[in-house]
Formats: structure tokens, C-alpha cells, sequence
């Protein structure tokens, strides 16, 4: 097993060193105003401090638990500021806790004895004034991430190296540890093999042979009780390389608990961007506090819930609307996706929940769902149908039609579903937001393969992005079904039967317990600020522009069609909508608009032709409207003409083409709006 690390610290070292890691990027010097912060070393002229987060009403004379963060940033760079709300979680659960600086290499010219060292001198100053600081000398809690990991470690398991003899009366070792994906091994274990350029650029940037600071080498029996937690796609601290580290420890007699997290990469389990708490933060932390409960350094519950799902994804607390609903006395609440949130299936048993949780509470609930449609089209049509209402809570749901319905690859998945979250964000910054995760058959298919599906990967990246929550309707199905505790017939197919909605609403009323289980803040929070974009060119702006804006020739018609006299169905909510309509090859009409997209929301059936177009003068080129469910409905659908246009303003000119589909009976084009963005 730990062959497969040292083949991939050969190629990690690198990464590791080469600069800060995903969980050094913080500022340097750290902004920390909410804490004191205490010399805890000098040396070389140097002043390295802690920041001190103390427990409400905490006194001198008190014997409180301890904790003590360090970053990680290769031991090269990084900010103390990481574990900055951490310290906040756990000063407010009973702990005093301090996240220290140490010497790195882009800032003192260090090497990673020296970052080792003043881990420990961080420790012993701790005990040492102790009684001062109103702290149990006994009930020290050594963490840190990634490089902060590896020295933190080393307190644990690392006796003598490099302290002062006057010093080591005093022990620099801590009464526990709490190690985010840490590296815990620097050289070869036992008859393990190893590059030999690694292991010799291992030992110039260690400053010492790297036995002497590796954790795995130096574990013996009674080292602190420790947990681990790792993420399992990490690149740069390889995760076998945890599962190792634990193994060894638990044979020498110790408590080593691993927390594996599928899926996560390194720096997983920081707080977030810019304000937003990530949802391994929340986990991470709520799974620490238990830890620390265990070792009854804290003597109560975590300071918040989790779901009981693990498919649920709690990223905010929600606060907004439960506010508005509160204090406000009424609410407004939208739910936006294809056929399976038109049906009121959902939609009707969470409206209920709402209605019995708030009875005072008047509420207006949108239902914004339309069949086929896909997030490109969602994002769209997202001010006329959803932000015009200005909603509290959202809710909405693409995963499905943008697999099934537009086929979409990953892109196109992310410039719709990021259009409608940061243009909802852009809207009102504090609204409360859930993206859920539908399944079909090939959905399904790809999670029990154990593989990530396309729109669901996509859309969870945008959810991650932004702080949203987001419920996992598909990989729970697919637990259930492989658990045999659900099959696919009871839960309905891709159109939820009774039980599978009643399952869909169970996971969001999971969410919403959860989110509103803690107390009301007094006032609410300033909203974070937007985040930068996945994508730039997402439909963030995405716009409807009526077809009465076109120029066009007597061949158009601004009609409502006969439908009755034309082939093929046409559902209900389109029946009486004017569309601008033209048949006859070579029918042209001219659309000037401003922005970087361009597209026709139109209804291809049975007769759907081929459009022909031109930007700004460009060659005239073809897309075809004839969509695969034609056959049997005048489907509506979105067909991009560009979207990577350069920002202002723009003339298209669009005509009739005189190809068609094979499986096309005409060349019909039926425009219900203009896509802009």
C-alpha cells in the first residue's frame, strides 16, 4: 500500500513544496481582530504569535481545554488565519483556542526542522502558561492541516528535537491531536522503496534526515489519541498514506481514528469562500467536537445539526427566509425545474411542511416548472418566472432534463445552472437556495458503476461554488436500491410515483429541520459577497427578448397557431402563446442585441426545419431545431446560436434554411422568445 504513495511522492513533491497549498490561501500578515494574540517565540529577531479566541466569560483562574491550530502551506507559505474559524466554533463550545504562526520558507528562509520546532515551542508555551491563560495543562489539543498536519503530528510522536534542555522540563507534547489531510510520511517505512531524487530533495528541504520528522517512523505506544481526517481524492497528500499512518498507530496500542471523505481533494475541509461555511467545514468540525466530547474536553453537543442524510449537503443555515417567515409574517417561496417539478408531487408535500411549520406565516409558492425544459432554458427564463417574485427560498432542479432532455455536456451544464444561481445571487444576495439532484435510468446506471454523472457532478460543482445547499435525490435512490431497502419500481421512474416524492420531500424537509434547528440569530449576517465565476460566459444575465423585437419579412407571422390543423401534440401552457412563425425558405428577419449570447426558445415538432444564421456580418451558418422527441411534440427547447461573443452590442440575421432534418415533415421554425445573455 505505501508503495503507492512513495511511486506518487516522487510527483507530489513538487506540488507540495512548489508553492502554497489548497489549504494555505489566506492573507499574510493574518487579519485577525476578533482574538488577542501573545508572543509565544522569538528568535533570530523573529516574534511568532498565537491569536487567542477565548470562551465567553472565560476567567484566569478557569481550567479550560485547549486547543492550538497550524496552517498548511507546504512549510512553505500559508496564514494563520486558516484556522481562524475553527478557533471561533470551539471558543464558543468551551475551548480556548489559538491558531499560531510559524517560520516557513518564502518568509524566514527556513526548512522544515525549524517549522517543527516552534510547532513545539508553541505547545510547551501553552503549558507553560497555563494557569495564566486559565487553561488545563493536561487537556492540549495539538491540530493543523496539510504541512500544519505534518508538524502538528510531530508534537505528538517527536521527543527532544531541537528543544533547549532547560526547555524540556517543561513537555512540548500535546494531550491530543486533530489532523487535517496531514503528511505523516516523509522517507521510506520499513522495506518500502523510494525514489532516490525525491528522497534526497525530501532530506534538503526536511534539514534533516526526514526519518527524524516523518510521524509513521516515530509512533510508539501511549502517543496522544488522534483523528485523522482525509480526503480520499487527494493529489497531494495521498490518502493512503492516512490509511497507513493509522494502522501503524492502532498496532502500537494508540486511538487513531481516520474520517475518510469520498470524492474530497486537499484543503477539503476549510471554511469556505468568501464568508460561506463549505460543507466539509461543517462536517469536519461537527465530527471533532465528538471527538473532543469523547475525551471530555467538552461536555455537550455539537453547536449545530447535521442531516440525517449523508445525501443532503447543508452549506448555509438558511436563515433568510426562516427570518422572513418569522419576523414578516408571510413569505415567498419558488420551485423551478422540468416536468418532475411541474408536477406538484414535491412541490405540494414541502409547500404543506411550510404551511405547519410557520401556520402565521402567509405564503405565495411559484411553481416554475416546465416540461423538457433544461437548465440553459431555466436560466433564461429565470427573471420572468422566478426573480420577478422576488423568492425567499428557491428551489430548483435540472439534473435530469439536462442529461435526458438536451444531452448537455459539462459546459453547458455549468452556464446554465451557475446563470440561475448567480443571477438569482446577483438578484438578492441573501436568498436561500437548494439545488436538488434528480435520477433517471442513466443516472442511476452511472452511480452504481460508481461513477459521478455528468449534469449532477456539474451542478454540485456550481452548489459547492456558491454556498448553496444542494440534496442528492439520485445517490440516494441508488443507496437505497443497492441496500435493497427501495427499488426503482416503487420509487416511480424518472417521473416520481407517490413514494418517491414522498422520499424527495423528506430529504429537503431533512434539510430545512436541520438549517432551523439552531436559535434565530438576532440580526442577520451581512451577505457574502459573489464569488468568482466557474465559468465566465454562464448565463448570469440571461435574459427572454421578446420576438416583436425582430425586423422581419412578410413570410414571418406573429401568430397563435392553428394547432389542430398541424401535425403532432402541443402541451397545454403553449396553446395560446403567439409565436413568431415562418415556413417559407429563405423567410428572414434581423435581430439587433447587446451581450455575449444569443439563442431561439422555440417548438420543434414533427415539421421543425433548420435554421440558418449570421452575426455581425459573419458566414451564414446552420443548426438544426428537429429534436429527438419531436416526433411525438412540439418540444420546447433552447438551440444556443453563440455564446461566446464578445460583450456589446450585436446584429443577427436568422432565415429559414433550405435543408432539413431526414426525420423532419417540414421546415417549420416557431419562436416562443429570443435567448439573450
Amino acid at each position: 500500500m505505501i508503495r503507492d504513495f512513495l511511486a506518487a511522492v516522487s510527483a507530489s513533491l513538487v506540488i507540495f513544496w512548489g508553492g502554497q497549498s489548497a489549504t494555505a490561501q489566506r492573507s499574510y500578515p493574518p487579519k485577525i481582530n476578533d482574538a488577542r494574540s501573545e508572543v509565544y517565540k522569538t528568535i533570530d529577531e523573529v516574534e511568532l504569535k498565537v491569536w487567542i479566541f477565548e470562551p465567553e466569560n472565560h476567567q484566569a483562574t478557569d481550567q479550560r481545554p485547549a486547543v492550538v491550530f497550524f496552517f498548511g502551506g507546504g512549510w512553505r507559505g500559508g496564514s494563520p488565519e486558516q484556522f481562524a474559524q475553527h478557533c471561533r466554533y470551539l471558543a464558543k463550545q468551551g475551548m480556548v483556542a489559538m491558531t499560531a504562526d510559524y517560520r516557513v520558507l518564502s518568509r524566514h528562509k527556513t526548512l522544515a526542522l525549524q517549522c517543527v520546532e516552534d510547532a513545539k515551542s508553541a505547545v510547551r508555551w501553552i503549558r507553560t502558561n497555563a494557569a495564566r491563560l486559565g487553561i488545563d495543562p493536561d487537556r492540549i489539543v495539538a491540530g493543523g492541516g496539510s504541512a500544519g498536519g505534518h508538524i502538528a503530528a510531530c508534537t505528538g510522536v517527536i521527543s527532544g528535537l531541537g528543544e533547549d534542555p532547560e526547555d524540556s522540563k517543561i513537555s512540548s507534547r500535546p494531550n491530543a491531536m486533530a489532523l487535517f489531510n496531514p503528511a505523516l510520511i516523509l522517507a521510506p517505512y520499513k522495506q518500502d522503496e523510494a525514489d532516490a531524487e525525491a528522497m534526497a530533495a525530501m532530506k534538503s528541504r526536511a534539514g534533516v534526515e526526514p526519518e527524524l520528522i516523518s510521524p509513521i517512523h516515530q509512533v510508539q505506544s501511549e502517543a496522544p489519541p488522534t483523528i485523522v481526517f482525509h480526503g480520499i481524492a487527494d493529489t497531494t497528500v495521498p490518502f493512503v498514506t492516512a490509511e497507513r499512518y493509522a494502522e501503524v498507530a492502532i498496532a502500537a496500542g494508540n486511538r487513531c481514528e481516520l474520517v475518510a471523505y469520498p470524492g474530497a481533494g486537499h484543503g477539503f475541509f476549510n471554511y469556505g469562500r468568501e464568508g460561506v461555511p463549505g460543507e466539509y467545514f461543517q462536517k469536519t468540525i461537527h465530527r471533532l467536537h465528538r471527538f473532543l466530547q469523547s475525551l471530555e474536553y467538552l461536555d455537550h453537543d455539537p453547536g449545530f445539526r447535521l442531516p440525517a442524510s449523508t445525501n443532503v449537503h447543508l452549506r448555509s443555515d438558511l436563515d433568510h427566509s426562516r427570518r422572513v417567515f418569522e419576523k414578516e409574517g408571510k413569505g415567498t417561496v419558488a420551485f423551478m425545474g422540468g416536468s418532475i417539478t411541474e408536477n406538484p408531487g414535491y412541490r405540494d408535500r414541502v409547500s404543506e411542511y411550510l404551511r405547519k411549520r410557520f401556520p402565521e406565516t402567509e405564503f405565495e409558492f411559484i411553481a416554475a416548472g416546465i416540461s423538457s425544459t433544461c437548465s440553459t432554458t431555466g436560466a433564461f427564463r429565470l427573471q420572468r418566472d422566478v426573480l420577478a417574485h422576488d423568492p425567499d427560498l428557491f428551489f430548483v432542479e435540472f439534473a435530469v432534463n439536462d442529461d435526458q432532455d438536451a444531452a448537455h455536456a459539462r459546459r453547458d451544464c455549468i452556464r446554465g445552472m451557475e446563470g440561475i444561481i448567480r443571477h438569482a445571487k446577483t438578484h438578492d444576495p441573501a436568498m436561500d437556495i437548494v439545488v436538488t439532484h434528480f435520477v433517471n435510468p442513466p443516472i442511476l446506471e452511472a452511480l452504481q458503476q460508481g461513477r459521478v454523472p455528468v449534469s449532477v457532478n456539474a451542478h454540485e460543482r456550481v452548489a459547492s461554488r456558491y454556498g448553496v445547499a444542494s440534496i442528492g435525490v439520485a445517490q440516494e435512490v441508488a443507496e437505497r436500491i443497492s441496500d435493497k431497502n427501495l427499488t426503482w419500481e416503487e420509487y416511480g421512474g424518472t417521473h416520481p410515483k407517490p413514494a418517491g416524492y414522498q422520499l424527495t420531500a423528506d430529504l429537503m424537509i431533512d434539510l430545512l429541520d436541520t438549517a432551523w434547528a439552531s436559535p434565530l440569530a438576532e440580526t442577520p449576517p451581512e451577505s457574502a459577497r459573489l464569488v468568482k465565476a466557474i465559468d465566465p460566459a454562464s448565463y448570469a444575465s440571461g435574459r427572454l427578448v421578446p420576438v416583436t423585437a425582430a425586423k422581419v419579412d412578410e413570410q414571418w407571422i406573429h401568430e397563435q397557431p392553428d394547432w389542430k390543423a398541424i401535425s403532432g401534440p402541443v402541451r397545454g401552457r403553449f396553446e395560446n402563446r403567439k409565436l413568431l412563425c415562418a415556413q417559407a425558405i429563405g423567410a428572414t428577419m434581423t435581430l439587433d442585441f447587446e451581450g455575449t449570447a444569443i439563442g431561439l426558445f422555440v417548438l420543434a415538432g414533427p415539421d421543425a426545419g433548420m435554421v440558418e444564421y449570421s452575426i455581425d456580418g459573419g458566414p451564414f451558418e446552420s443548426v438544426d431545431l428537429y429534436h429527438r422527441f419531436s416526433a411525438r411534440l412540439h418540444y420546447p427547447r433552447t438551440v444556443m446560436l453563440a455564446a461566446d461573443l464578445k460583450p456589446g452590442e450585436h446584429r443577427l440575421i436568422l432565415r429559414v434554411g433550405k435543408d432539413r432534418n431526414s426525420l423532419s415533415q417540414g421546415n417549420a421554425i416557431r419562436i416562443l422568445d429570443f435567448t439573450a445573455n
